[in-house]
């Protein structure tokens, strides 16, 4: 060293390497202090876990245990596809629901209806809509058109009212029980031969002694007519001018046992053009 700078003594490190054990000691002591408290910490992270994973195991054991009874398995080791009862099928309009038969369109469509009808008017041919047409293709004709609503009469009985299609002004009528047995059928008409007439027949089939289904059917016929002058503003509607009562099921030979006029028949009518019969 230049003998004219100052001099300044060094530090006495020499004994620093004594120190360094004592502070390892101090450092581990330091972190033992805090490693009970993270243990604790761990066991009760470990306590909480451990319930929640049973829990889970046994939701997981139960999902996949017993096999469901949907398999159709059962005690005696049989594993046959579950059967499930099928829903009964809704009610609707037939010849045992009555009730739900709210107008003739859906009455003279219900199953088996028609049928009934056919063997109540009976076979053979008639005069109504056409000339020597069948009696019962001429009744379904004015049953199956445009429908009026029922009407109740007594405590047992239904009146089914309906036009013909594209021929309004021709009608006819079915009466059944509440167990759907036709007790009468009528068709108010023109009776078409080779020409209509301008008034009306009323034709009955049913019991000629039975004064209520007859005042039942005449005041339909009534009824009817006078809704549709009202309706389309006839200041001359059509009359009844002849009513007749046909045995049910009657041969094709005309057989009445009834065929009265109105009391208030007006003079012969001017006659019309038959339309052609219905095949």
């Amino acid at each position: 060293m230049p003998s004219h700078l100052p001099t300044r003594p060094l530090p006495n490190t020499g004994k620093l390497h004594l120190l360094r054990p004592l502070l390892g000691t101090a450092l581990v002591m330091t972190l033992a202090m805090f490693i009970p408290d993270n243990t604790a910490l761990a066991q009760s992270a470990s306590s909480q876990a451990t319930p929640a994973a049973k829990t889970a195991t046994s939701d997981a054991a139960s999902t996949s245990g017993a096999p469901s009874d949907a398999t159709g398995s059962n005690k005696t080791g049989d594993t046959g596809t579950a059967k499930t009862a099928a829903p009964a099928p809704a009610p609707h309009c037939d010849s045992d629901h009555m009730s739900l038969c709210e107008d003739t369109n859906e009455l003279i469509w219900s199953k088996g209806f028609a049928d009934k009808v056919g063997t109540f008017v009976g076979p053979g041919t008639a005069s109504w809509l056409a000339d020597h047409a069948s009696r019962i293709d001429q009744m379904i004709q004015v049953l199956s058109g445009p429908p009026q609503m029922r009407q109740k009469i007594g405590d047992d009985l239904w009146l089914y009212g309906a036009c013909r299609a594209h021929s309004c002004p021709e009608k006819g009528a079915v009466i059944v029980t509440n167990k759907g047995e036709i007790t009468a059928t009528a068709i108010l008409h023109f009776a078409c031969t080779k020409t209509c007439q301008d008034d009306y027949t009323l034709t009955i089939l049913g019991p000629k002694d039975d004064k209520t289904l007859t005042d039942a059917i005449k005041n339909w016929a009534q009824t009817t007519i006078d809704d549709d002058a009202r309706e389309f503003k006839k200041a001359s509607p059509p009359k009844i001018v002849t009513v007749e009562h046909l045995a049910p099921g009657a041969p094709a030979k005309d057989t009445s046992t009834d065929k009265s006029k109105n009391t208030d028949q007006a003079a012969p009518a001017n006659k019309k053009s038959a339309p052609a019969p219905t095949k």
